[in-house]
């Protein structure tokens, strides 16, 4: 299958990536390389239905962002991004005293364009329309909110694990399934997901290049990016890519840990599973710190891909599942800079 598309020019910008490079934990003990410090201090999260095994949820999308409702410790509804580019559910700070949630302990973490640090509590509720899961532990740091675009906090991977997720970017709402009881019979490309424990999901994914060998790249799939692709800089310079880019500018992206430096272009082509996306838009990363410079995969696939397909993340199976829908043959929505 192939995905051809009109190109228009345009400058990546990813909202919220956090992912944590060490377990949450507290300063009084350090955890023993290779243990998990988040199984020992945290009841395993436990999950209820309230309607039903199959929830429907109505989102706001804004510039392939998705917005959700979601209650902390029955709160009122407050908005938190879906981001399957984070590794831990977090809060902002502000609102985290606002609900009086007790720090009980601090974190570092990575994040685009920096570290990021803050505390976390533990034993905390997230509610959905018809469900609830309770003993998450949840992250909180001041968030860097831009103009217009307001939200209260992030949906990680802690959350997403619990449920088959169906996204239908088209009509804007998202739907909850049990993985007990959830089979899949639909004709989607069906993409195995990488998934390590406590880690975001990654996908195999092959960048042909023009004149050259297709370079092999583990991509995160990342719901809070809301570009196309993104290179991190070891790869970048491992494979030359500043080189193979058939047009280049300066671009950036703004983090949660500040801005990511970027050279954005075209590529030839960036295949994924059977679908073969033609002339992308790539940014590659020039940071040398944060999550554009991490070792641990070779970037991220953002939302302006994502929003072409009507996707089922499933978790419980290690597979990322993609149904092509109306926005599939359309342009890229985006503009680039610095041409």
């Amino acid at each position: 299958m192939r995905h051809s598309m009109r190109i228009v020019f345009f400058s990546i910008w990813v909202l919220v990536l956090l992912v944590l490079t060490e377990p949450l934990h507290t300063n009084a003990q350090q955890p023993r390389k290779g243990t998990s410090a988040r199984k020992s201090q945290q009841a395993v999260p436990t999950v209820r239905f309230n309607s039903g095994a199959a929830l429907k949820i109505p989102l706001d999308i804004d510039n392939n962002i998705i917005r959700m409702q979601v209650r902390v410790n029955n709160s009122k509804p407050l908005k938190f991004i879906f981001d399957t580019g984070a590794s831990a559910s977090a809060i902002s700070s502000q609102r985290a005293a606002e609900l009086g949630l007790k720090t009980q302990g601090r974190f570092q973490g990575n994040a685009t364009g920096g570290s990021v640090q803050g505390s976390f509590t533990k034993g905390v509720s997230l509610s959905v329309q018809g469900a609830e899961i309770s003993n998450l532990l949840v992250a909180s740091f001041p968030f860097s909110i831009p103009p217009g675009f307001e939200f209260d906090g992030i949906i990680g991977c802690d959350f997403i694990n619990q449920f088959v997720v169906e996204i239908d970017y088209q009509n804007k709402f998202m739907n909850l399934y049990n993985p007990r009881t959830y089979t899949y019979s639909g004709k989607g490309e069906v993409i195995p997901l990488l998934l390590a424990v406590g880690r975001t999901p990654l996908v195999s994914t092959k960048i042909i290049l023009e004149g050259r060998p297709p370079v092999e790249a583990k991509l995160e799939v990342d719901t809070g990016a809301d570009g196309t692709f993104v290179i991190n800089s070891p790869l970048v310079r491992k494979e030359k890519l500043v080189e193979a880019l058939l047009k280049t500018g300066q671009s950036s992206n703004n983090g949660a840990g500040g801005e990511q430096r970027l050279l954005v272009g075209r590529v030839k082509a960036v295949q994924l599973g059977r679908l073969v996306f033609d002339n992308p838009p790539v940014g590659l990363s020039q940071d040398t710190q944060g999550a554009g410079a991490s070792e641990e995969n070779d970037g991220v696939i953002g939302g302006e891909i994502f929003r072409r397909f009507k996707v089922i993340l499933d978790y419980s199976c290690k597979r990322m599942i993609l149904e092509p829908n109306k926005s599939f043959n359309g342009p890229y929505n985006v503009e680039m800079s610095g041409i």
